[in-house]
């Protein structure tokens, strides 16, 4: 094998062929050590071979959708950064990292071949010089489908390193031939084309420092990170990766067993490619540890940077300003003060992305320390003079537009006081499973036909679909969070190979299953559980078929209880406010439906706030008997919307009955005093409260 300095003199093709034959090795070796000792050796292919892997890695870039990489892979790819990856996990409550062992040097010639090989087809010119299949006279010779199938073979071994001496390497690479060129089908046996031969059979690996290895590394993984995104939304978890780092995080508690189940599936899901995590790195913030990805806390509503980092940038900035810079550069050991720039510059570039407020003032100090001229410089210390920083300003003025937002939509859906328009929104609001009746009555007041909804991304990833031209985004609230853009299923169109979309979206009032018993009784203990920290006590009576339940202020005093979280906890006690009682000869569905209609009662304030405010106080004696119907009207109107919102979940086949439309007057007009905004937010509360245990913090937080 010769070296990288013995080919200057070969030809395009027969620099290819020499690679793709192993009878040269065109990289150079770096060893570098790594932060946490060992050594990482950096395989760095010369500029011939560089410049052809340029020129495949923009081929790449055009390649069909289904054959880029998946959506939740951040790394190597134009347009997405650190910051973008980290932004995905905000309001963390857990974070989970895994790291992949020997991530490059697991990729292997068989995995680059796998991968392209439906997709990478055969240049034609002016791309004959990359030497992906040979010259004209191979060309004719072979079959266009073993032009491909060679065209992909080479690629592999052109993106690949396979270093010479004892190096641990895999048999058989690629389609395991050691002849370059395959035959044609119509060939008899006995004909024999000239090509490269292999000179050894040890298979190549994606060299890191190969200008094409990040990218194929993300088209290899596609598989693994589809099945991981699906491991992880089975478990309530967002996911991403960037790179050999998976990040996994909720915006709850996730529980030791599903820490375990994932790490088992995320094993299952890379031993395909024969890869495995490194246990060592394996890591799980909860509050009280620092939940970061990449570095970047995501534990609030916003990127940040970690304190460490911060101090690593105000050491200069402070230690240069408290001694000078020239002795502050000798104390910090810099050989001069262009490199003490460029270490300081490239911090706080990196902290530009994060928090470009706080980066900003940094970088102004510094300058000034430098002595380098600043532009606009009296406007930046007119907008740096404020009593608050200029981002939070921005902050401030972006909660109050959203507010004004809100408070529009709220005034844009009094056109819905009409029986028949009033029980289409409460239709379309009931099977929007996905998201908050809320959001969901937001969609509707946007677009009434909308069907389903979703985020351009998860359209993309989840059902191979992009957004048609002058598709028209929706916008939703986030929780503790300012809003985000979604699209109907009628602004997208399918892309190749996409698989026909489900019932629930193409046709969501067909759906004919009723729940089942075993899913009623568990968001009924669900329920259940939850009553007790706001001070509810649930009793179930023996009363007549026509009875449904009551609720009133609690004149006994006492107390009620719930089981501790976890086995062995002491039992939750608290102070009894309220009574609600429902009939136990009901069916376990109409059992539940009047729970939810007496909660309704509760939690729009029809007998009055709670101690602590979670809901608000709406209880008002009439003055005469006209008023006291009005209100009559309007408390059961709110409170069995909210019962029908809330079986729609439970029961997509649930029709409205008469109840509702017995409360109306003669015109058919819903009450002008019924209150949406609580209607649906308190729907949302009681879905909630039958989906999980929820702590009681979270339960008695006060009103805003």
């Amino acid at each position: 094998m010769t070296t990288a300095d013995d080919f200057t003199d070969l030809t395009s093709d027969q620099f290819v062929e020499a690679v793709a034959s192993g009878s040269i090795y065109p990289y150079t070796e770096h060893r570098i050590r790594k932060h946490r000792g060992g050594l990482r050796t950096l395989h760095t292919p010369v500029p011939r071979l560089s410049q052809m892997q340029q020129e495949i890695l923009a081929r790449l870039e055009t390649l069909p959708v289904g054959s880029q990489p998946h959506p939740a892979a951040f790394a190597y790819r134009r347009g997405r950064s650190v910051v973008d990856c980290a932004a995905v996990h905000l309001r963390a409550h857990t974070v989970i990292r895994l790291d992949i062992a020997d991530f490059f040097g697991s990729i292997r010639e068989r995995h680059v071949y796998a991968a392209l090989k439906d997709s990478w087809t055969c240049p034609t010119e002016p791309e004959y010089r990359i030497g992906l299949v040979g010259n004209d006279d191979r060309r004719k010779i072979a079959p266009r489908y073993a032009a491909r199938t060679l065209a992909t073979y080479i690629t592999a071994r052109l993106v690949t390193v396979s270093p010479p001496g004892p190096t641990q390497t895999w048999a058989n690479r690629g389609t395991g031939r050691r002849s370059a060129y395959p035959k044609a089908p119509e060939q008899k046996s006995s004909v024999r084309r000239p090509g490269p031969v292999y000179l050894h059979t040890r298979e190549g690996f994606l060299p890191q420092g190969a200008p094409t290895s990040g990218y194929l590394s993300n088209i290899v993984m596609r598989d693994v990170d589809e099945i991981v995104t699906y491991q992880a939304e089975s478990l309530g978890l967002r996911y991403t990766r960037y790179s050999d780092d998976m990040y996994f995080s909720s915006r709850r508690l996730v529980r030791h067993d599903d820490v375990d189940r994932l790490v088992a599936d995320v094993k299952r899901a890379l031993e395909p490619l024969g890869m495995r995590l490194n246990a060592k790195k394996t890591y799980v913030a909860r509050p009280g540890a620092r939940r970061s990805v990449l570095g970047i806390l995501v534990d609030g509503p916003a990127p940040r940077l970690t304190r460490e980092y911060k101090r690593r940038i105000t050491k200069h900035v402070r230690g240069a300003a408290s001694f000078g810079i020239e002795q502050h550069r000798l104390h910090q050991d810099f050989k001069d003060l262009a490199e003490l720039d460029a270490h300081v510059t490239g911090l706080l570039s990196f902290a530009h992305m994060v928090e470009p407020g706080w980066a900003g003032r940094q970088l102004t100090d510094w300058k000034r320390l430098r002595e380098i001229p600043l532009e606009h410089e009296e406007q930046v210390s007119v907008q740096h003079g404020l009593d608050l920083p200029w981002d939070e300003e921005v902050e401030l003025s972006q909660a109050d537009l959203a507010k004004d937002s809100i408070d529009d939509l709220i005034r844009g859906a009094q056109r819905y006081r009409s029986s028949s328009d009033y029980l289409q929104m409460l239709e379309f609001v009931g099977r929007f499973k996905r998201y908050a009746p809320f959001n969901a009555m937001v969609v509707h007041i946007q677009k009434p036909g909308a069907r389903y909804v979703l985020s351009s991304s998860e359209w993309e990833s989840k059902y191979r679909r992009v957004l048609k031209p002058g598709a028209k985004p929706l916008l939703i609230f986030q929780p503790r969070g300012p809003y985000m853009l979604v699209y109907d299923v009628g602004d997208t169109e399918a892309l190749p190979g996409a698989l026909p979309l489900p019932k629930e979206i193409t046709a969501p009032m067909s759906v004919s299953s009723r729940a089942g018993e075993k899913e009623v009784l568990e968001v009924w203990h669900h329920t259940e559980a939850n009553l007790a920290p706001l001070g509810i006590r649930l009793t179930l009576v023996d009363h007549g078929a026509s009875s449904g339940g009551r609720t009133y202020r609690s004149r006994s005093g006492g107390s009620v209880k719930r089981p501790g979280s976890r086995r062995g906890d002491p039992p939750e006690t608290y102070p009894t406010l309220f009574e609600i009682e429902v009939n136990r000869n009901l069916s376990l569905l109409d059992r539940y439906a009047t729970l939810a209609h007496e909660l309704g009662h509760l939690f729009c304030g029809h007998l009055g706030a709670d101690p602590g405010e979670t809901w608000p106080d709406r209880y008002s004696r009439p003055f005469s008997n006209e008023e006291a119907k009005e209100i009559h009207a309007r408390n059961e109107v709110e409170a069995e919307s909210i019962a029908y919102m809330v079986l729609k979940r439970l029961d997509p086949d649930v029709r409205m009955g008469d109840y509702i439309t017995g409360h109306l007057g003669p015109d058919q007009q819903v009450p002008e005093t019924v209150a949406l905004n609580l209607t649906f937010r308190a729907a949302g509360l009681i879905i909630e409260m039958g989906k999980k245990r929820i702590p009681a913090t979270k339960l008695q937080k006060p009103k805003k």
